[in-house]
């Protein structure tokens, strides 16, 4: 027979485990997990903010900013092929297309996570320049960088 010191002890210690399962569901229940990530789709049509793009780097993404200015002639052009290759590489990269009023704030380049940083707007922008450039500075590679 067990002593009554035994049944004592097998009573609190079932006691400890029953409080620290409760304890353990309440506080996981009532402290908040935190911020949640913001959803950024790979194509943004304004500018982004710093965390926004601290983000998209620490993700392990490429950020494509193309600021331009309204009347930019051939602006129409390079920005179907910077969304054609952003909707080709939805996962690895973001494009952040911007209008901008002056023709000194106007840019285009694109940002690896690494902090490698090439400016594109005197190379010739054509899918096969971008994947090259885009290859050279990300982290997270698609397939198409490995062959």
């Amino acid at each position: 027979m067990a002593t009554r010191t035994e049944r004592f002890m097998a009573i609190f210690i079932g006691l400890i485990m029953i409080v620290s399962v409760a304890g353990f569901a309440l506080i996981n229940t009532t402290i908040p997990t935190g911020p949640e990530a913001p959803q950024i789709p790979n194509i943004v049509k304004r500018q982004l903010t710093t965390d926004e793009t601290l983000f998209i780097l620490r993700s392990g993404r490429v950020l494509i900013e193309d600021f331009y200015t309204i009347d930019c002639e051939d602006c129409l052009e390079k920005n179907m092929v910077l969304e054609s290759f952003a909707n080709r590489f939805k996962d690895f990269v973001v494009l952040e297309e911007v209008v901008v009023n002056q023709t000194n704030q106007s840019m285009l380049k694109m940002i690896g996570a690494g902090g490698a940083i090439v400016n594109l707007e005197n190379k010739t922008i054509i899918e096969k320049n971008l994947l090259e450039v885009f290859c050279g500075i990300a982290m997270a590679q698609p397939i198409e960088c490995l062959i």
